[in-house]
């Protein structure tokens, strides 16, 4: 009798045992791809990255602990981004010049298997301010300007399009300007190159919007404002200026709060919208 008592009992054990096995491996089945997704950083495509806002954007991106692609025609003379990228390990200079579409699609295909969070359409050039006004206009600059500007982030955002519908976060961000609103530009007239490619740049990112929403993909349009920087420098504009570093927290700010409710829209750098 004693003996099967005991043979019970180690059968009773045997079946607990067994029951805590599989109560731990489902555990462990649902918890592992949450613990691999949460210690792989999010990752950011920032095209022009080797000055100006787009050094800026990478400095704080690689601050925040992302993975940083940073973009720019000439890797070897970008000695700020070259000096950024010893600081932080998970930077990658990438030479890519916008307005080469095959210099696009073999960046593209080199990192076919990588998924991008954010991609930043920030390379951008207004072009010389003598040569776009009605006295003066310059339709060799036009074609420049609506190079980088338009086809630039359309190209971009076709090539790797896969990999942000990949990615955790599904955004594309292109950084506009109120020069290239409708409404706002019966006060005044002028740089009519650049306020033409930013409409277009605008009108780009709406149609991406539709073409890509059923993939959850988010459409950014951010105004960072007039910058202290090379390129704000070359719009003539004689106020004040943002520092080159609130501008990009701004813009960084804009772009974590970026949902299906504010895609699609053109912002301001202070969160208010802006008319088209």
């Amino acid at each position: 009798m004693c003996k099967f008592f005991s043979e019970l009992k180690r059968r009773e054990v045997i079946r607990v045992a067994i029951a805590y096995l599989l109560v731990a491996g489902v555990l462990v089945a649902i918890w592992t791809p949450h613990i691999a997704v949460a210690q792989q950083p999010p990752t950011v495509l920032v095209t022009g990255s080797s000055r100006g806002m787009g050094l800026e954007l990478t400095k704080q991106y690689a601050a925040k602990g992302w993975k940083v692609i940073a973009t720019c025609r000439t890797p070897i003379t970008a000695d700020a981004l070259n000096v950024l990228a010893e600081e932080y390990s998970r930077i990658a200079i990438e030479e890519l010049d916008v307005t080469d579409h095959a210099e696009i699609e073999a960046l593209a295909k080199r990192y076919a298997d990588v998924p991008i969070d954010v991609l930043i359409n920030n390379a951008g050039i207004f072009g010389p301010v003598a040569m776009q006004t009605l006295e003066e206009l310059d339709y060799d600059t036009f074609v420049d300007v609506m190079a980088v500007n338009v086809y630039g982030p359309l190209k971009m955002s076709q090539s790797f399009a896969d990999n942000v519908v990949a990615s955790e976060q599904k955004k594309i961000v292109t950084i506009t300007s109120g020069l290239g609103s409708m409404a706002l530009t019966d006060k005044n007239g002028g740089y009519y190159f650049y306020r033409i490619s930013k409409a277009g740049a605008n009108i780009v990112g709406r149609a991406l919007a539709a073409d890509l929403r059923e993939r959850g993909v988010l459409i950014g349009l951010f105004n960072p404002g007039i910058v202290e920087t090379e390129f704000g420098r070359d719009t003539g504009y004689a106020g004040l200026r943002l520092k080159p570093d609130v501008a990009v927290g701004a813009l960084i700010g804009l772009i974590d709060e970026l949902d299906a409710e504010n895609a699609a829209t053109m912002f301001n750098y202070d969160g208010t919208r802006m008319p088209w």
